[in-house]
């Protein structure tokens, strides 16, 4: 951290957990989350707003990828600091074609040109079980954390997701 404690820097942290762990217990999301979240935080003069960026962030991207990957899949989490933002990427080693799908749609509805609208629509809609496993939560990422949210597909059903978020998020 500079003098000011506007800036950063967070080590590189990365875990590997199976996807069946949190089927097995809602809980671990918010486990996993915290730890990483507390670990980091340190790095912030505003350690308990970081903590609960933090903490956030990581409790959706890994909420939405457990939802979508099959239980013998791995989840792989990795949190870095680079020019000014903190990047989260978790990425799956098994997701099946149709939840790739519904998953890249969903992606491409947070770079709406008018997200605030479609984050309003999301949070007034009718509970809907055909909706995108996580769509509440990474709308609410992009909205109220102006995360840059990204995904990108690979061979075997991999499929990785990306946030950026700004470090000003942590220090208001």
């Amino acid at each position: 951290m500079n003098g000011k404690g506007s800036s950063a820097s967070v080590g590189r942290i990365a875990l590997t957990l199976p996807a069946r762990d949190f089927a097995l217990d809602w809980r671990r999301f918010n486990l996993v989350a915290n730890y990483v979240a507390e670990y980091a935080s340190y790095n912030y003069e505003h350690k308990d707003r970081a903590e609960n960026v933090i903490s956030s962030v990581f409790y959706e991207l890994l909420e939405h990828m457990a939802a979508i990957s099959r239980e013998d899949a791995h989840l792989a989490l990795r949190l870095a600091a680079e020019d000014g933002r903190l990047l989260f990427e978790i990425s799956s080693s098994g997701v099946e074609p149709p939840s790739r799908e519904r998953h890249q749609r969903l992606v491409g509805d947070l770079h709406r040109a008018d997200l605030d609208a479609w984050y309003r629509e999301v949070l007034e809609a009718e509970p809907d079980p055909g909706a995108p496993a996580g769509r509440l939560g990474l709308a609410l990422l992009a909205h109220d954390y102006h995360a840059d949210i990204s995904t990108e597909s690979g061979d075997a059903g991999s499929v990785i997701l990306r946030a950026a978020v700004g470090q000003e998020e942590m220090n208001p």
